[in-house]
């Protein structure tokens, strides 16, 4: 049916029957048979222990607890960060066990998580599911994860080391969900788990130098969901391999992929993309860029690109939880034939750089401003007689060029004293002040 809606999308049968043999089709995501658990994650798991709490009996509501518990709940809310090919995480639920009504199901204890995944053609998407079971296992007892139920199959960290996993006989198959149980502590909160670092998996797929670098589809920071049968891997690319899948119109995304970043070091980088003709020829492919704690969301037009294209210049913060995303969904009417590539992705370091300083002058005179003063002229007519003493004594201040006359000429009026007698009104003779004054000086 996935099929049909794409080719209509595409508009035409033939064109679309025609993509699928522009390259190779991947192996589907279903794997037959119940949950393979790899060998290095039970290695892991055979060292893990942690003691199995039940729930009891089913006594009915009353005995349920209300909700999750804090170490359920912050275990939820950082699975849902940490593996976004989750469609949701569900928890507490006042019950009895599925087909045993006689026994209380851990969910009522608010000590259990069911991690909801989107099926692969009806069966369990073992691509989206299994890496979240293998972290569960090798994080087992650092978490206080006690048991997991995954695609027909079970593992308990309270079993014997080598027979730790066990098919599933219930009455669900657990293929769209896995069901985790938490023990007692990490519900409460007190295993390491809730006091450590607990890094993101992207964070834990390689460090990126100060630099930038590149990552590849085929690195461990790289991950493509979806059905396999609408990604196609080429020979060629960026270091020789590709990926690319097909655009559609509709609202949410069927095939995505990411591309996880964990800096050695934070600040500016040019965020570029590998697009090689003609697996890259999409008018309108969707990028979200998660840089810090900022999310940009990037629109790219891939006519004519052959080789590197830049997305822009971002900041970035030092460590992991960041990441570059590309969706295969359009809003709009797609044509035929609108591939989208998942290729390499390359962050280049951005120096900061000074700025360029102009040429210094001088500012334009302000018109506005008073006129500097010039060389300062005493008018003796505006002194009193009693402030001519400075120029009688041979004020230094004063020019001593005996050829330079004052500034007035005339006669100067005031209240004299000679001799002990006063004379109101009576004028003294400029020539004699001035002459006064130059005997002074010259002694």
């Amino acid at each position: 049916m996935r099929r049909h809606v794409r080719c209509l999308a595409l508009l035409l049968l033939a064109s679309c029957a025609g993509a699928e043999d522009v390259g190779e089709t991947e192996a589907g995501l279903a794997i037959a048979g119940p949950w393979v658990i790899p060998a290095d994650t039970l290695a892991i798991g055979d060292s893990q222990y942690v003691p199995y709490t039940g729930a009891g009996p089913w006594v009915g509501p009353s005995a349920c607890g209300g909700s999750l518990l804090a170490g359920s709940a912050e275990l939820r809310d950082w699975l849902l960060v940490a593996f976004p090919q989750v469609r949701s995480i569900g928890g507490y639920s006042c019950r009895s066990i599925n087909g045993d009504s006689s026994t209380m199901s851990v969910h009522a204890t608010g000590r259990a998580l069911d991690i909801m995944l989107p099926l692969d053609g009806g069966e369990a998407d073992n691509d989206l599911g299994d890496p979240i079971g293998a972290y569960l296992i090798e994080h087992a007892e650092e978490i206080g994860i006690q048991y997991i139920i995954w695609d027909r199959w079970t593992w308990s960290a309270s079993r014997t080391p080598g027979a730790k996993g066990r098919a599933y006989g219930g009455a669900h198959p657990h293929h769209d969900h896995l069901h985790v149980e938490l023990s007692t502590d990490a519900a409460a909160r007190r295993t390491p788990w809730f006091s450590g670092s607990r890094p993101l998996p992207d964070s834990m797929c390689g460090v990126l130098p100060r630099d930038g670098g590149v990552v590849e589809e085929n690195d461990d920071c790289f991950t493509a969901y979806g059905p396999a049968t609408y990604w196609r891997t080429e020979a060629t690319g960026h270091g020789g391999s590709m990926r690319w899948t097909n655009a559609f119109q509709s609202s949410s995304p069927s095939n995505w992929a990411r591309w996880h970043i964990d800096l050695e070091e934070g600040g500016e980088y040019a965020v570029e993309v590998y697009a090689q003709s003609p697996y890259a020829v999409n008018t309108a492919t969707r990028y979200v860029l998660m840089h810090g704690d900022v999310e940009h969301e990037i629109m790219v037009d891939f006519t004519g690109a052959d080789g590197w294209v830049q997305l822009g210049t971002f900041t970035f913060a030092p460590g992991g939880g960041q990441h570059l995303s590309v969706y295969d969904n359009t809003a709009g009417a797609v044509a035929s034939d609108q591939h989208i590539p998942a290729d390499a992705m390359r962050l280049v370091r951005v120096e900061p750089t000074a700025p360029e300083l102009g040429p210094t002058t001088e500012p334009d005179p302000d018109p506005t401003a008073e006129p500097e003063p010039g060389p300062h002229v005493i008018d003796l007519r505006e002194l009193p007689l009693r402030d001519l003493g400075p120029l009688l004594e041979g004020d230094p201040t004063l020019d001593d060029d005996p050829m330079e006359p004052f500034p007035h000429s005339g006669s100067l009026s005031g209240t004299c004293s000679a001799g002990g007698a006063t004379s109101p009104g009576s004028a003294w003779p400029l020539g004699l002040l001035f002459a006064a004054a130059l005997l002074r000086r010259r002694r």
